[in-house]
């Protein structure tokens, strides 16, 4: 009898943390030298509430939350609490991503 152990999610999660942390940051460094996406920042030199929302995430992934804040305080602070709802398991990425459940019946 042979046993075979299946890996978690959990573990296939941070192993693809630790893989991506370091180019996620390296990213988020080069994105910080960059002439900014933004019509409104490029025209008015006002910045929206989304500016630096890439970078911020990619800060987070990149592990340095304070450069994340500096970035963008509310992506920083709505993807921290996303983060902790999902392990909490009171939100799932189905959830998120707004994927049907075919299971659920449909009221007519």
């Amino acid at each position: 009898m042979v046993l075979r152990i299946r890996p978690s999610r959990n573990v296939f999660a941070l192993a693809g943390l630790a893989v991506a942390s370091p180019a996620a940051r390296m990213a988020a460094d080069w994105l910080q030298h960059q002439p900014s996406l933004c019509p409104l920042q490029r025209f008015a030199g006002i910045p929206c509430p989304s500016c630096g929302g890439t970078r911020a995430g990619l800060y987070l992934l990149g592990a340095d939350p304070v450069a994340a804040f500096a970035s963008n305080p509310g992506v920083t602070a709505a993807a921290i609490t996303f983060g902790v709802l999902m392990v909490a398991g009171k939100v799932t990425v189905d959830d998120l991503l707004g994927v049907a459940n075919p299971q659920i019946a449909v009221a007519d």
